[in-house]
């Protein structure tokens, strides 16, 4: 247990949590800001800020989430058995639990969520409101109701058996079933076993369809018994274990996939780039189109959008037509880093993304469908998700593929209250399946490594790439016009293969086929027939049959008949001769004017441009129509492509081929890019241990400057305001306040502090014994005064 003060006989109550915090060594306050980072960020003040904030109902309310089932156990009973005014024992914990409670007790200090010793420790205010509703599963008690003991309500163990004496067994099984929570049955028609029990008093009726059980009367058929189970380790639920080399196998047939992938969705935008949504990302026909074109479901074809995004491969493009999701330098660079090198790279990056693919598909509170691509898919809270999840795979023997169900309720065990659903779980655990982290369902070597707190992208690439196949460097063609790879290709092969062939299935041997249209994108890249081939009879063990020939001479003879050219605008002369002077006249050179025919030129400039430049040079021109009418031009305009709207959170990624940040510019076709970021986890100075110990000493010098201000028991600074104030509130004192009145005008009143939260205080005004609330913004300043 963390070192801290020696507490009092008594537990303070929750207005004491500044003043027990004060006393706390820079060790204890340093550990509970680690375990309670929320704290530190924005850095508070002093150290009366800080708990102010940490009795506050948001920071208590994430405290419990992070808490494990012991621990939260632990919590409830105390809101069970103790109050601020009569703490309980550890001791008598343990005893009421059945498990020893030592060290939920000390959590449950060390961040300030009770307040005392093992002697005597009771709940902070806050974390007992939170828990009210129904702690380890019990109803209110006889008091909430608006019952009492004494009206025959049996309280204890024989009074309860007493009760019993003469039940019916349906009535007998359904107190049981209301024993260990949830104390409250809801009827359509209330049965009569119910009514049986409403009779005895051992229900009470809270409206015509709904019963609860007393508190008092369930701790009583519990028999002093709190829980029914002692929930003093996480479950692990048996799983099926899958051979080491299956697991290492399908990891890496996995990574290479969605690489290769990767490369397919670059190589498919550059040539026909996707537009851009006018809410941002890509629209539900092109990722259909692009789950088309890799074989995959749209939830993959999803992932590697997302991925692509992450890793700054792909960004807008602005063009004259609008925006287009395109690749940016990163996403077309000719020479890729290693695969092992990409992958690890790629699986840090999604990691540490606070990017959502999962969510694309479904549907905000508004209706709206989320798009791949978009800015509303980032969530601050995914990159613990993943880890969490791939942390509790790595509980499981090595081989062991537990479903998402038993994920699941491991991870609910250690944070009960902020416990992710199933099908999160799910489609995290289905993500690290399609990037290769797990394998037949089991988790990879190279996903232990990236989940080692000294991981490297070295090492995970060094991981990944022991369980890679070894390349091969041949490839047999066959007649038919296929050809098969025995294994992974080797770099050159595959790019030979990538530009000559169409892929039918990878897998152990990777199969292609030579088609017309394959042949014809490679002559497209400006292959030549005879260098085809050359390079497919340097791999192939068994030469290029005859009808692979003949594909390639007949696709080159009619290839390029047709030529396509860019042009702006056109100039048409009357006179031969004319063109041929302006074409080689030097003054005009940047127009980019080319002759097609003795009267016919074009230009790389459009129309306006081409007239302004060829008066300029003392040449009259007119500008004419489609139907070769003349027509006026108006003045020259400027438009601004529309860039990214302020605060989508959409900027340059860490790209998978580059190793580092990028900047994403200057992509084929113009225009300007920008990627989908990686989505990083904002860390609070709990995380420097450095910054911890700066922000502890800010905080104790901040504190010894308001205590001086407030020395006399008077004090204007807000925070400490309040404190006094609550401090009034716990000891019935009065106090000296000074507010704002409707006109600006202070107004002081003498006033007993009733009641302080939610940024009201509820007082008494002791001169004319009325209560009002004030809102704290108008608190001017407070004043103690003896009660």
């Amino acid at each position: 247990m963390t070192s801290r003060p020696a507490a009092p006989e008594t537990v303070p109550s929750g207005a004491d949590l500044a003043g027990t915090l004060r006393g706390w060594d820079d060790d204890a306050l340093a550990h509970m800001l680690r375990t309670r980072p929320d704290l530190a960020t924005p850095p508070p003040s002093s150290i009366t800020a800080m708990a102010t904030r940490a009795g506050s109902r948001a920071s208590i309310t994430h405290a419990l989430g992070q808490l494990d089932r012991p621990t939260l156990t632990v919590a409830e009973a105390l809101a069970v058995m103790s109050t601020p005014s009569s703490p309980t024992s550890v001791r008598a914990l343990t005893e009421a639990l059945g498990f020893e409670a030592d060290d939920g007790a000390a959590h449950l200090l060390d961040r300030a969520l009770a307040l005392g010793s093992p002697e005597a420790i009771s709940l902070v205010e806050g974390a007992r409101e939170a828990l009210a509703s129904a702690p380890l599963g019990l109803g209110p008690p006889l008091r909430a109701l608006g019952l009492r003991a004494a009206d025959g309500w049996p309280t204890t163990k024989p009074a309860v058996t007493a009760a019993l004496t003469g039940a019916p067994e349906p009535a007998k099984r359904m107190l049981t079933a209301l024993m260990w929570g949830p104390a409250v049955g809801s009827f359509e028609q209330v049965p009569e076993p119910v009514h049986w029990l409403l009779g005895a008093k051992l229900l009470h009726r809270l409206s015509e369809t709904q019963v609860v059980l007393p508190r008092e009367v369930a701790l009583a058929l519990r028999g002093g018994r709190l829980v029914r189970e002692v929930p003093t380790a996480a479950p692990l639920t048996e799983a099926p274990v899958r051979d080491a080399s299956t697991v290492a196998a399908e990891a890496a047939r996995a990574g290479e996939s969605v690489l290769q992938h990767l490369d397919q969705l670059t190589r498919a935008w550059a040539q026909d780039p996707p537009p851009v949504l006018r809410t941002g990302g890509v629209g539900v026909r092109d990722m259909r189109a692009l789950a088309g074109m890799l074989d995959a479901e749209v939830e993959h074809a999803a992932l590697i959008a997302e991925l692509a995004g992450m890793l700054g491969l792909v960004g807008h493009h602005h063009g004259g037509d609008g925006s287009f999701w395109a690749p940016t330098a990163v996403g077309l660079e000719p020479e890729p880093d290693p695969v092992q090198d990409r992958w690890a790279q790629m699986v840090w990056t999604w990691l540490e993304s606070a990017r959502t693919p999962w969510l694309v598909g479904t549907r905000t509170d508004k209706g709206v469908l989320r798009a791949a691509l978009a800015p509303d898919l980032q969530r601050s809270w995914a990159p613990q998700l993943r880890r969490r999840v791939l942390e509790a795979l790595d509980r499981w023997p090595a081989g062991s593929a537990p479903d998402a169900a038993a994920v699941q309720e491991h991870l609910a065990w250690h944070t009960p209250r902020s416990a992710p659903p199933e099908a999160t779980v799910a489609a995290v655990l289905a993500e690290a399946a399609a990037l290769g982290l797990t394998g037949a369902g089991a988790l990879s070597e190279p996903g232990r490594v990236l989940l080692a707190a000294e991981a490297t992208p070295a090492a995970i690439a060094e991981a990944f790439a022991v369980g890679l196949p070894p390349l091969v460097e041949e490839m047999f063609i066959q007649g038919d016009l296929t050809g098969i790879v025995p294994g992974r290709p080797d770099p050159a092969l595959a790019r030979l293969l990538e530009a000559t062939a169409q892929v039918e299935s990878r897998g152990s041997a990777m199969t292609v086929r030579f088609t017309p249209d394959s042949v014809r994108a490679a002559l497209d890249g400006g292959w030549l027939p005879e260098q085809i081939l050359t390079d497919l009879g340097r791999f192939s063990r068994t030469g290029v049959p005859q009808p692979l020939e003949y594909l390639v001479h007949d696709t080159a003879r009619t290839h390029g008949q047709l030529r396509v050219g860019r042009a702006a605008s056109f100039l048409r002369a009357g006179q031969d001769g004319v063109l041929t002077a302006l074409v080689g006249e030097k003054g005009l050179a940047d127009l980019g004017l080319r002759l097609l025919a003795p009267t016919v030129a074009v230009a790389e400039v459009g129309p306006q441009e081409l007239i302004e430049a060829l008066r300029a040079a003392g040449h009259s021109a007119l500008a004419e129509g489609p139907d070769g009418q003349v027509v006026a031009l108006g003045s020259r305009q400027v438009r601004a492509s529309r860039g990214l709207r302020a605060g989508t959170g959409l900027s340059a990624g860490s790209g998978a081929r580059g190793g580092s940040g990028i900047t994403a510019e200057g992509s084929a076709g113009g225009g300007t890019h920008a990627g989908v970021p990686a989505g990083t986890v904002t860390h609070s100075a709990a995380d420097d241990p450095g910054a911890l110990a700066e922000l502890i000493a800010q905080m104790r010098t901040g504190e010894e400057r308001a205590h001086r201000s407030a020395g006399n028991g008077h004090s204007q600074d807000p925070v400490y305001a309040l404190e006094l104030l609550r401090q009034a509130a716990a000891g019935g004192t009065q106090v000296e306040l000074v507010i704002a009145g409707s006109a600006g005008a202070p107004e002081h009143r003498r006033v007993r502090p009733l009641n302080v939260a939610g940024g009201r205080v509820r007082v008494l005004d002791v001169v004319k014994q009325a209560e009002l609330t004030v809102a704290a913004h108008r608190i001017v300043s407070v004043a103690t005064q003896p009660g």
